[in-house]
């Protein structure tokens, strides 16, 4: 098989650059739960060349809450082109008519011909987003680029309690349950990189990456992570941690700590 090749190893936490802003609330509960299971459980995936994380942004803000030193990680090879990025579209339920109107004053929307001509807009960079509802599409008329377009995602979020983060083929889903949807362009990795290099980082949600053969579980002890150990005593350490953890691949679309994976997994200490 033509294995996505990866490298578990120790980085300083320093050394790691998020893409993604994070969600206090969840890393809230993320402190709490690596504090009471005293290990880091999955490696953060990070590219190889930059050190830029892939995922995992806020398993690096518990870590570094809790003063760890190190972060276990898997460096790949970002622009391999088995690893894949999309994008994560926002879902809301329960909206008012009112908060239609508002976003329709704020992102100066116009309405569209139809749902596809909205989504073809953003797409075709001919405007940075676009709101989905019932069978009528809008997109938006305001010149934002780049890296401008992530602010009206932000602003997005400021006018709304809740939302859901979707994947493209469950537009229609969520649309015929009464949804209202923020439909945005997917991010090219060129600006995965930049965000993480420059620390213009992506609204929450913003990216979603798979990972052909992503390694999870291998639960490596806090106390590795700590001033404990020096280097090459938590290398070894780990390195014997990785050998004697036994480890098989599953299939794509399996269920694993609660959380569907396109991709396969390789599934240490099953």
């Amino acid at each position: 098989m033509d294995q996505l090749s990866f490298t578990i190893t120790f980085l300083k936490i320093s050394e790691v650059k998020p893409h993604e802003e994070i969600i206090e609330k969840n890393a809230s509960e993320l402190i709490k739960s690596i504090k009471k299971d005293g290990v880091q459980i999955d490696p953060v995936i990070v590219d190889k060349n930059t050190n830029v994380a892939l995922d995992g942004m806020h398993r690096i803000l518990a870590l570094r809450a809790i003063d760890a030193k190190r972060i276990m990680v898997a460096k790949v090879d970002y622009f391999d082109e088995k690893i894949k990025v999309h994008r994560w579209l926002r879902a809301v339920r329960n909206f008012s008519m009112a908060l239609l109107d508002e976003l329709k004053v704020v992102f100066e929307l116009k309405k569209a011909t139809s749902q596809l001509e909205a989504m073809q807009a953003v797409d075709n960079e001919k405007s940075p987003i676009a709101i989905l509802v019932g069978n009528v599409g809008y997109f938006s008329s305001l010149n934002a680029t780049g890296f401008e377009r992530f602010n009206l995602i932000r602003e997005f979020d400021k006018r709304i309690k809740e939302y859901s983060g979707i994947m493209e083929k469950e537009i229609e889903q969520y649309l015929n349950n009464g949804f209202l949807i923020l439909y945005v362009k997917k991010p090219e990795k060129e600006e995965v990189i930049k965000a993480g290099l420059t620390g213009t980082l992506f609204p929450p949600k913003s990216t979603r990456h798979v990972i052909p053969f992503r390694p999870v579980n291998l639960r490596c002890p806090l106390e590795l992570l700590s001033g404990k150990f020096n280097d090459q005593e938590a290398y070894e350490i780990l390195s014997r941690l990785i050998e004697s953890s036994p480890k098989k691949v599953l299939p794509p679309y399996s269920i694993y700590a609660g959380r569907i994976y396109e991709e396969e997994l390789v599934l240490y200490n099953g």
